[in-house]
C-alpha cells in the first residue's frame, strides 16, 4: 500500500472556488461534506503550522466522521506532529505490528481517559500483558476496559455508537474468561463467557472456548453438546477443524472409541480434501492486490466448485468488526468521489479525485491483505489438526490392541446416554433434541453419554465336551 504523505505535498497549492476568501480549503470540503478530501487538506495545510489544541479539536471532529482506519496510510511522522487521542492509538496498533510493545504502551499512556478509543486501548494493553505473561497488569486491563466501556455505552447519542462499545465491552469480557482459563478458574471462566448474548458476532466463536473450558473441567458430554450446536443451519459458515479434534478428543475421554474414529474418517474423507483442492487455487493468487476482496462479494471461475465451502469461510470473515468498518470506509469513499464527480468543476475534480482514489485503492489493498491473511491462516490450521487426528487415531487403535491382547473388553456396549449422565445447575431445564436446532436452543445443548472406560476380563468362550468314544468289540484299546 502507497503511504499518502509524500502525495499529499505535491497537491497544488490554492483555493478552488475563490481566491480571495480566507476560508481554508479544508474547512470548504467540509461544509460540504467531503470528509475524506477535506482531512488530507487538513494535513496540507497544517503541516508547518503550530499546532493549537484548537487544530487538534478540528482534526478530531473530521475523524469522527472518516473514521480512523485511513490514517495506517499516512506517515507515523505525520501523526506525531499532530498528538491527539485518536493519532496516537492508531500510532500504538502500528508500534504493536512491529512488535514495539514498550512504545505502544507509551502511545496508549497518552490516550484520555474520555475518549472514545479509551476502551479499545485498555483492550490492546490486556493482550499486551497477556503476551509478556503479566497476569495481574493483564487482570487490570481488561477490568478497566470493561468499566469505560460500560459508562461510554450509556453515554452513547447513538444506536450505531451504543452498538460500538458493547462490542468492545464483549471483547474484553472474552478477554476476562480466557484470564481465567489460563489461571484454572474454569467455574469463573465460564461465568464470563455465560455473560455474552447469543446475538453478539462473537458468540459463535467462544462456543469452541467453552467448549475447552468444559473438556477442562471433565465435563466431555457438556463438550460435545456444545460443539453439536455448529451443526445448525443458523451457523453451518462456522467450521473449525479444532472442533472436529475436540470433539474426537470428548469421545476418546470417554472411551467410545468407534465414535472417535467416526469423526477422524469424516474429517479424512470430507474435510481434508476440500481444504487441500481450496488451497491449491488460492495459493495461485496469494500475489493479487484485490483477488481476495473480491471473494468478499463473488468466487471466480476457479472457486465455482468449491463455492459453497468459500462463501462460508467468506460470510464468516464478512461478519467480523473490523471488516465491517473497512468496508463502510470504501463505501462513503466511493460516494463522496461519485458527488465530487457529479457537483464540481474539472479543476476541482483534477485535485481531490486523484487522493482519493488512492485513499480507496488503499482500503481495499488492507482488506485484501487481511482477508488473504485471514484464510490462510485458517488453512494453516488444518495440517496441525490432521496431525493431531492421526495420532489420536493411532491410540485408539492401540488401545484396541491393548483390550484384544489383554482378553479385556469395555464394561458396556456403545448407548445413546442418558439423562442421569448430564451435568446441569438448578437453573438448568431439560430441552429435548430431537434432531430439529431451535435458534433459543443453541449453546445449550448437553449429551448424555456414560463413560466407558471401566474394562472387563473377558469370559472364556464355552467348548463343548467330546463324548467319550464307543469301543466295539474287536476293537483295539
Amino acid at each position: 500500500m502507497k503511504k499518502l504523505f509524500f502525495a499529499l505535498l505535491l497537491v497544488i497549492s490554492g483555493n478552488l472556488w475563490s481566491a480571495e476568501t480566507k476560508v481554508p480549503l479544508s474547512q470548504k470540503l467540509e461544509d460540504k461534506k467531503y470528509y475524506y478530501a477535506a482531512l488530507n487538506e487538513f494535513f496540507r495545510e497544517n503541516y508547518n503550522k503550530d499546532v493549537t489544541k484548537d487544530l487538534l479539536s478540528r482534526l478530531e471532529d473530521l475523524l469522527y466522521y472518516t473514521g480512523i482506519e485511513l490514517l495506517e496510510d499516512y506517515e507515523p511522522s505525520l501523526l506525531a506532529r499532530f498528538p491527539t487521542s485518536s493519532t496516537r492509538f492508531i500510532l500504538g496498533r502500528q508500534a504493536i505490528r512491529d512488535k514495539n510493545t514498550k512504545k505502544a504502551m507509551d502511545y496508549f499512556a497518552l490516550v484520555h481517559p474520555d475518549h472514545r478509543f479509551y476502551p479499545e486501548t485498555k483492550l490492546l494493553e490486556s493482550n499486551i500483558h497477556a503476551l509478556s505473561g503479566d497476569i495481574p497488569k493483564e487482570f487490570d486491563a481488561f477490568q478497566a476496559c470493561l468499566a469505560s466501556a460500560e459508562k461510554d455505552e450509556k453515554a452513547a447519542p447513538s444506536e450505531k455508537i451504543q452498538r460500538y462499545f458493547r462490542m468492545v465491552y464483549e471483547i474484553c469480557l472474552v478477554n476476562k474468561a480466557r484470564h481465567f482459563y489460563k489461571t484454572g478458574e474454569y467455574d469463573k471462566s465460564l461465568e464470563a463467557y455465560n455473560k455474552i448474548p447469543k446475538q453478539s458476532y462473537k458468540w459463535p466463536y467462544l462456543l469452541l472456548e467453552k467448549a475447552w473450558v468444559y473438556y477442562q473441567k471433565g465435563d466431555f458430554n457438556r463438550t460435545l453438546g456444545l460443539l453439536v450446536t455448529y451443526k445448525s443451519p443458523l451457523l453451518d459458515t462456522y467450521f473449525f477443524p479444532e472442533a472436529e479434534y475436540l470433539a474426537a478428543l470428548a469421545y476418546f475421554r470417554l472411551c467410545l472409541y468407534d465414535d472417535t474414529l467416526v469423526i477422524i474418517n469424516q474429517y479424512y474423507q470430507s474435510y481434508r480434501p476440500r481444504f487441500t483442492s481450496l488451497e491449491a487455487v488460492l495459493r495461485s493468487n496469494v500475489n493479487s492486490q484485490n483477488y481476495f476482496y473480491n471473494l468478499m462479494f463473488k468466487p471466480g471461475e476457479d472457486l465455482k466448485k468449491h463455492e459453497d465451502f468459500v462463501r462460508h469461510i467468506i460470510t464468516r470473515l464478512k461478519k467480523e468488526t473490523r471488516f465491517s468498518l473497512d468496508f463502510n470506509s470504501v463505501f462513503k469513499l466511493n460516494q463522496e468521489i461519485k458527488r465530487i464527480a457529479q457537483n464540481e468543476k474539472p479543476e476541482v475534480q483534477k485535485r481531490l479525485l486523484g487522493h482519493l482514489g488512492e485513499v480507496r485503492d488503499n482500503m481495499i489493498a488492507k482488506i485484501n491483505y487481511n482477508a488473504k491473511t485471514d484464510i490462510f491462516q485458517f488453512l494453516q490450521t488444518v495440517p496441525f489438526f490432521s496431525s493431531e487426528l492421526f495420532k489420536l487415531n493411532l491410540e485408539v487403535l492401540s488401545r484396541k490392541k491393548d483390550l484384544v491382547y489383554g482378553n479385556k473388553k469395555l464394561i458396556a456396549d456403545r448407548s445413546r446416554g442418558d439423562y442421569s449422565n448430564v451435568k446441569r445447575t438448578r437453573f438448568e431445564e431439560f430441552w429435548t433434541f430431537q434432531g430439529a436446532f431451535w435458534a433459543d436452543e443453541l449453546g445449550d445443548y448437553s449429551l448424555g453419554l456414560k463413560s466407558n472406560c471401566q474394562t472387563l476380563r473377558k469370559e472364556p468362550e464355552p467348548t463343548e465336551t467330546p463324548e467319550e468314544p464307543v469301543v466295539k468289540e474287536g476293537d483295539q484299546p
